[in-house]
């Protein structure tokens, strides 16, 4: 009822929000940016907000639109998806093991080069979900600001990073379309299976509180709907470019409030570590890729420590392999979350004093 309320009383702002958003989507696309809808509102959010511009992006209605990407993320579940699972567990188990080392050097640099107190550099290293370690590294004594600012900094390098990148060094023409289909084109009984795996994906794991659960599931819910052959429709194009802005006006509106002189050490600290991270996870997929014989693509997406939400919305655009990048940051998800607050409170039992 609050949020509610909330909702109701900057509703003006919202609308402000999603135009200027909108704006700089439209203007990206008039360049031919890959995800131009997402890095366009990304761009001249994060601009506006540094600028001193108020914006409102609430979590409740962003999430709405990240249900609309699980359940695309899931239609690209086909049932041969089931078969190669099994060839990816040497993938899966690098991946972890290189992002655990990552957050565990990362927790260092952050406590000795950052100069942040033990509890705030580990939730900074930990690349789980921005808002779940928002929430838990405050409740363990951390610094939320610098959580904030040290996996937004994490966030936008990577979207900003990443697609230009295979865009012009892999001359990639990401669809226009995501591979979705036009409002008009889906049946009644198409739209009914999207909507089910929407809210009921939702609704579950938000009852099991799962990490993310406004995407992983619709994400399961859809996959288990395609594997099964319920439907083979995806989300209509005009909705995912809607949540491309939703999302993009939501990470930039997170600058709201601060200001370029403030932004310090946090700030160079974190991209300092994550340029490193990112060039590391580069070369470590060139390895597993070529010694697994796997697309170096998706071995590539699938170590790069960018959100959940935005690292599988770049395989998407890109058009690689999505079940398998998708797979893999799932279960980097669960474990960074489920570990670090694992971690956490057996480092800090009593959460009272610092280190």
């Amino acid at each position: 009822m609050r949020a509610l309320l909330e909702l109701a009383r900057n509703w003006p702002l919202l609308v402000k929000t999603l135009v200027i958003g909108a704006g700089g989507g439209y203007l990206f696309s008039l360049i031919q940016s890959p995800l131009p809808w997402m890095l366009g509102s990304l761009f001249v959010c994060t601009v506006a907000a540094l600028s001193g511009m108020r914006l409102y992006m609430p979590n409740d209605v962003r999430r709405v639109w990240m249900v609309v990407l699980g359940v695309m993320l899931g239609a690209a579940f086909a049932p041969d998806v089931l078969d190669r699972l099994a060839t990816w567990g040497g993938v899966f188990a690098g991946m972890l093991a290189f992002t655990i080392v990552g957050a565990a050097v990362g927790a260092w640099f952050f406590h000795r080069i950052g100069k942040m107190d033990r509890r705030t550099a580990f939730f900074c290293a930990a690349p789980g979900g921005l808002g779940e370690m928002a929430l838990l590294g405050p409740s363990m004594g951390a610094d939320e600001r610098a959580i904030l600012l040290s996996h937004s900094t994490r966030i936008l390098m990577v979207m900003f990073i990443v697609p230009p990148a295979y865009s012009l060094l892999a001359d990639y023409a990401p669809p226009p379309d995501l591979g979705g289909a036009r409002l008009t084109d889906l049946s009644l009984h198409d739209w009914a299976a999207l909507t089910a795996s929407a809210v009921i994906g939702a609704g579950a794991a938000k009852l099991m509180r799962i990490p993310a659960w406004q995407m992983v599931g619709p994400m399961l819910v859809s996959a288990a709907v395609h594997i099964g052959g319920l439907t083979d429709s995806r989300p209509p194009t005009e909705l995912l470019a809607a949540a491309q802005v939703f999302i993009g006006c939501g990470a930039g509106a997170r600058f709201v409030g601060v200001r370029p002189r403030e932004l310090g050490r946090t700030i160079a600290a974190s991209v300092v570590y994550y340029a490193l991270f990112l060039i590391l996870a580069f070369f470590v997929a060139g390895l597993v890729a070529a010694l697994g014989g796997y697309d170096f693509r998706a071995v590539h997406l699938a170590y790069t420590p960018g959100g959940f939400a935005e690292m599988n919305l770049i395989a998407l655009s890109l058009n690689i392999d999505v079940a398998f990048v998708a797979t893999h940051h799932t279960g980097r998800l669960f474990v960074v979350v489920i570990g670090a607050a694992l971690l956490a409170r057996m480092l800090w039992p009593t959460a009272r004093r610092e280190e």
